[in-house]
């Protein structure tokens, strides 16, 4: 069963979500409940993008390094 939540994003993290979304062919809401899990559970995470039929790119440590995101705003 799925949740629905609201999540407000950053607008470029938002832009880099959309343009990976169009490159993996995957929803929104599969990149970030990638991400998640990957944040929560690290070995999990290439378990998840098979699971969802996604072929991952980049860890999520490393997009927030391309994207100079700073966890602690």
């Amino acid at each position: 069963m799925e949740n629905n939540v609201t999540v407000d994003l950053d607008p470029g993290l938002h832009e880099a979500l959309k343009k990976m979304a169009t490159r993996t062919s995957c929803s929104l809401s599969q990149l970030v409940n990638m991400a998640i899990s990957e944040f929560i559970i690290d070995d999990e995470y290439l378990v998840l993008a098979h699971e969802v039929g996604c072929e991952p790119l980049v860890n999520y440590s490393e997009l927030l390094q391309e994207r100079s995101v700073r966890l602690d705003n």
